[in-house]
């Protein structure tokens, strides 16, 4: 009896041991949240469907946001394009000098972000593709600037900027630390024709980020979230404007050779830090249809919303079915919707009728 206990104690000994020792052995992994995530809602839409929706998130852990400015570009403008429209509107563009000459006037200048340090501005009437959205129901409902454009001109693009205060304006709060399922803003697409043939029926929404200039989420206070710079070696080049003999008396920078001297200087260079900013693009999936989606969600089983969108359409004037064969559920040769297509969708749901049919007009 003594030496089963002992050899029991013995035994619990050796496994608390082994459990702390396992228990030591385990690393510790602290995970660090990035500073903001954007990320491109999926969807789906119809050939030749308008006014599809585009959703923009944010998530943003630990800062305000008082500003952005992205940019998305589309990999198949054959499958959808953003919906545009040509305007003539006053360009302000903010710039910030970084060279100047004897005289004090500017040399070499970058463009810059209005929310941040700018020596000038230049004020350009300019014929612009403005870009449609929407901002009801987002985080930047009543944000005192929104601009969206296509900068290739054709739709294939759209960059948009936003400030909650303009320099004149009144205090509007910017988006203060949150996760949520609310839209950053909401952009309007349109899908083209796609013949049902076609096997590769989705266009990814890509986010830039190699181009700083177009992508910036800023503070209250104009600083930038999530930027980390890279140390590299510039060459800076003079000209010289004015000579005494062989000595130069005036150095003008120029951009390029030929020049008569050079320097190597060290430049910062800002990037977009991976681990700061998480990007996930998004994507438009050109879906065939099903009978008896009437409300487009992409479900193949009619169901109580289906009934309900038909009912909204025709009797409350409500969104048309789209594609509109979707709503011929009884396959007749009328493909306008009607009553005979909503008592034959009571049926189903209700009445153990049959099922949406497959036909030429709903395929």
């Amino acid at each position: 009896m003594t030496f089963s206990s002992s050899i029991r104690k013995r035994a619990v000994q050796l496994f608390v041991i082994m459990v702390v020792a396992f228990t030591i052995a385990i690393p510790t992994v602290s995970a660090q949240l990035p500073q903001i995530v954007v990320e491109v809602g999926d969807t789906t839409g119809a050939a030749n469907e308008v006014n599809t929706v585009i959703s923009v998130f944010l998530t943003n852990y630990t800062d305000s946001v008082a500003g952005f400015n992205i940019w998305l570009q589309l990999d198949r403008p054959d499958i959808m394009v953003f919906q545009t429209d040509s305007q003539t509107v006053i360009d302000t563009a903010y710039w910030d000098c970084l060279a100047t000459d004897s005289t004090g006037s500017c040399l070499d200048s970058v463009e810059t972000n209005p929310l941040g340090a700018w020596d000038f501005i230049i004020i350009d009437t300019n014929d612009v593709s403005v870009g449609s959205w929407d901002s009801t129901g987002t985080l930047i409902s009543g944000w005192e600037s929104v601009d969206a454009r296509s900068l290739s001109g054709f739709g294939y693009d759209l960059n948009i900027a936003a400030i909650a205060n303009m320099p004149d304006g009144g205090i509007v709060p910017g988006i203060p630390p949150q996760q949520s399922n609310t839209p950053l803003i909401k952009l309007l697409a349109d899908v083209l024709d796609v013949p049902d043939t076609a096997v590769d029926r989705t266009v990814n929404i890509l986010v830039q980020t190699d181009f700083i200039d177009h992508f910036n989420f800023a503070r209250p206070d104009g600083s930038t979230i999530g930027l980390s710079y890279n140390q590299v070696i510039d060459t800076n080049y003079y000209v010289c404007t004015l000579w005494a003999g062989n000595v130069c008396l005036n150095w003008q920078r120029v951009s390029t050779p030929p020049a008569d001297s050079l320097a190597f200087v060290a430049d910062s260079v800002a990037y977009v830090d991976p681990d700061s900013v998480i990007i996930i693009d998004g994507s438009l999936t050109v879906s065939q249809g099903f009978c008896g989606d009437i409300d487009g969600n992409g479900d193949p089983e009619p169901n109580v919303s289906d009934l309900t969108f038909m009912v909204n359409y025709l009797f409350k004037g409500g969104p048309t079915p789209t594609p509109l064969w979707t709503a011929n559920v009884d396959c007749s040769t009328d493909p306008e919707p009607n009553v005979s297509d909503l008592t034959y969708m009571v049926n189903y749901l209700f009445k153990g009728g049959p099922a949406p049919c497959a036909g030429p007009l709903c395929p």
